[in-house]
């Protein structure tokens, strides 16, 4: 026999939609009442009583204008009135100041429909305070105001860039930057305002960024104006990321052409006060003064062929220049003194380390010289003076140094002995790599040698 449905299962549903309708309505904590056509309230729960302060017997039979600021009295009860003449199933949403029963005004939102009960249309309403959320709001727009203010007026030149739609927003001081306006800078390819020599470099360098995680970045570099005129920018770069994807960029770019020139001349006046320094010390051992030029010379060759950056190997040539001060210290009997020098005066050479970094330490440099001065003498196997310091402690900018020191030492003739010959200094290096010389600088090193590209970096016509 086939079953059927007991025919009360739809009946005994009604009453439990009902019932879970009714505890949903009893519970809320939002505002939910009825009205009628004529706007009269006819229903009223809880929620309502803690938004609007009124009680039930309070309110019933009360106009719902009666919830409405008297400033927008008129105006919002127009709108309720023409809403609520309207067919069933209409819904609305519409935003005011309600009114408390303690007088205090406040945002509501009211959400409204209309539905048929008993043959009558009734007007549902469900409202909410949102006194949190205007505030937030207006706690935002002024933020974005004062961030718009600030955008604007900043004398630094700003930009900001969304990836996906192409569209971006500047400042003025971009604009007198660059010599371009908004639309031009948004329309060219990035590209478009660096010289050609900048170009894959600048590329490199972003491509490098985004693999990182590091927020904001920092760019130094030449940029081409409109008319043509070249300057130097520093430029920091904030990517923006959205679900792992670049969504768009910010940057600030500060001309910096004055201040790189003012740093070159600097740059210039330093150097050559090391080479006065040089020179002073050429007049007391004429021996010390050409091996520091010739060191730093080396070492600036061999930074660029291991691929260091400018500023390293800037250092380097310093370094190099300065390293043997301390042999200032030393009588001058003894750095000419031909023929083999007793352990005694031996003693007193290798102390020249600890005088160059006394008289280093102190000084305001922008690198650490005192240090390469103490250390050059050091090996990898704790083997060197005047600490036998091992490897693990090393810089690579000394261990540089070291090598390019015993390269041109042993390269260079000396009042106790004469010059090695190149195989000598092959033997050294080879023997020594890895043990006592870093073996990546000696990999750099050895065909320097072999080439001869070591000596042409000491010919003065170079």
């Amino acid at each position: 026999m086939e079953e059927t449905e007991p025919p009360h299962e739809e009946s005994e549903a009604l009453p439990k939609s009902r019932e879970i309708h009714g505890v949903l309505v009893a519970c809320s904590r939002d505002a939910i009442l009825e009205v009628d056509r004529k706007g009269t309230i006819v229903f009223w729960n809880k929620g309502a009583e803690q938004v609007f302060g009124y009680s039930n017997p309070e309110i019933l039979g009360q106009p719902l204008t009666k919830l409405i600021s008297e400033k927008h009295r008129e105006g919002h009860a127009r709108v309720l009135r023409a809403f609520l003449t309207g067919n069933c199933g209409e819904t609305a949403l519409i935003e005011g100041e309600a009114l408390r029963k303690d007088g205090s005004t406040f945002p509501l939102e009211l959400s409204l429909s209309i539905r048929r009960q008993n043959g009558q249309s009734l007007g549902l309403a469900v409202g909410r305070d949102i006194t949190d959320r205007k505030n937030t709001e207006g706690a935002l727009r002024e933020s974005a105001e004062r961030y718009c203010s600030l955008f604007a007026t900043c004398l630094e030149a700003v930009f900001s860039a969304d990836v996906p739609d192409n569209t971006g927003v500047s400042n003025k001081a971009l604009e007198k930057l660059s010599g371009y306006c908004l639309e031009e800078l948004t329309e060219m390819k990035p590209t478009g305002i660096l010289p050609p020599e900048s170009r894959e470099e600048l590329s490199k360098q972003i491509d490098k960024m985004l693999s990182t995680d590091e927020p904001i970045f920092s760019i130094v570099h030449e940029i081409l104006k409109k008319d043509g005129r070249r300057i130097f920018i520093e430029q920091y770069l904030n990517f923006i990321n959205r679900k792992d994807k670049l969504a768009g960029f910010q940057e600030f770019r500060s001309n910096i052409t004055a201040r790189n020139i003012t740093e070159e001349q600097l740059k210039s006046s330093f150097i050559d006060l090391t080479k006065i320094v040089s020179r002073v010390i050429e007049f007391y051992d004429p021996y010390t003064a050409e091996h520091q030029q010739r060191v730093a010379e080396l070492a600036h060759i061999a930074g660029e062929n291991m691929g260091l950056a400018e500023d390293v190997v800037e250092r380097l040539y310093f370094n190099g220049l300065l390293h043997d001060i301390g042999k200032i210290s030393i009588p001058r009997s003894i750095l000419t003194k031909p023929g083999k020098l007793a352990e005694e005066e031996w003693a007193l050479i290798r102390a020249h380390t600890k005088q160059g970094y006394s008289v280093l330490k102190d000084a305001n440099l922008p690198w650490p010289a005192a240090d390469v001065a103490l250390q050059h003498h050091e090996r990898l196997d704790g083997s060197g003076y005047p600490n036998g310091i091992t490897g693990d402690k090393l810089s690579l900018e000394v261990s540089i140094l070291a090598v390019c020191d015993v390269v041109e030492a042993m390269s260079s003739h000396r009042p106790y002995r004469p010059a090695r010959t190149t195989a000598d200094v092959l033997k050294e290096l080879k023997d020594g790599r890895g043990t006592k010389y870093d073996a990546s600088v000696v990999d750099v090193m050895l065909p320097m040698i072999e080439s001869g590209e070591f000596k042409c970096a000491w010919d003065p016509k170079n």
